[in-house]
């Protein structure tokens, strides 16, 4: 049965490439309004998935349903007049002028988007009036963005879309992400860039290896974090059992050191640290969101 507000579902899809598994098993669904995160490092199969949703190529195995309807190469191009898509590596016609592909994707449309491209040239401020193949990376990324938004589409599918751009464009491209989903915009978005995905997504899923290894709520990337603990003592120590992780110890010159993860209150630990004896030095940090991804793709590798 077809869950009506399922914008995107995959069901058991594998896509291989002779004896090479890309995407392996991979069961996903995005729901209407969402803005979910696809991360993991290059490689790991996302760019494929993302290709196997805008069919422009075929699972080995299992199905691709957007809007309800299964996804082949010859189904696509109706579901394409409701998508917006860009990615990081995206071929634009280099002869054209940015402004002569937007008309281009502007004529895809039947509706008058003319109000939102001017909202939408405030943000990303492109050079319209040069060749494509003129421009450099960022503004390319930055043309593309703006034909995947202007025509206001149900689903925009991105991948590593601020791979070119600067620091400030990125900032700009993350609040437009917020407003979109505002309106109710559903987005599916890739990244390898884990902290601005954790700023706008709803979801966030891992992919490693090609495979779907975990699935994660806002709310539990809120929880992610927590503290690095560093200690150099003269003698060995016993770090507590309760709220701490990921505990190893190093022996240099000048010391043991030993080093852990603490996500539990800080009175906890600081009533610990005032009770130790032989400290040399102490360091406590924020645990950064990408040190908490590099833990889940360590914790899955044991898994599997």
């Amino acid at each position: 049965m077809v869950n009506a507000s399922e914008i995107v579902r995959l069901d058991h899809v594998i896509k291989s490439f002779g004896t090479f598994v890309a995407v392996d098993d991979a069961t996903l669904s995005v729901t209407a309004g969402e803005v979910v995160g696809f991360v993991g490092v290059n490689g790991a199969g996302k760019t494929t998935t993302i290709n196997m949703i805008l069919g422009f190529t075929s699972p080995t195995k299992g199905s691709v349903m957007v809007f309800g309807n299964k996804i082949t190469l010859a189904s696509a191009y109706e579901s394409h007049r409701r998508i917006g898509y860009a990615a990081g590596d995206m071929e634009l016609p280099d002869k054209m002028t940015g402004r002569q592909y937007i008309a281009f994707v502007l004529g895809q449309s039947k509706a008058n988007h003319t109000k939102r491209l001017g909202e939408l040239q405030k943000v990303f401020k492109p050079q319209l009036d040069k060749k494509i193949g003129t421009l450099s990376r960022g503004n390319k990324q930055k043309i593309a963005l703006l034909a995947a938004f202007v025509v206001e589409p149900e689903l925009v599918v991105l991948d590593e879309p601020t791979s070119g751009l600067d620091p400030i464009m990125q900032d700009a491209f993350l609040e437009l992400v917020r407003e979109e989903q505002t309106k109710g915009t559903t987005i599916f978005m890739s990244s390898h860039y884990l902290q601005e995905v954790a700023e706008v997504c709803n979801r966030v899923l891992l992919m490693k290896n090609g495979r779907l290894v975990e699935d994660l709520s806002a709310e539990q990337l809120a929880q992610t974090g927590g503290k690095v603990v560093k200690i150099v003592s003269s003698g060995v120590i016993t770090v507590p059992t309760k709220y701490v992780k990921s505990v190893t110890h190093e022996h240099p010159k000048h010391g043991l050191v030993t080093t852990f993860i603490y996500d539990g209150p800080m009175t906890g630990l600081q009533k610990w640290i005032a009770e130790l004896k032989g400290v040399k030095d102490i360091d406590i940090s924020e645990r950064t969101l990408e040190a908490e991804f590099r833990s889940l793709y360590d914790e899955t590798e044991k898994r599997s």
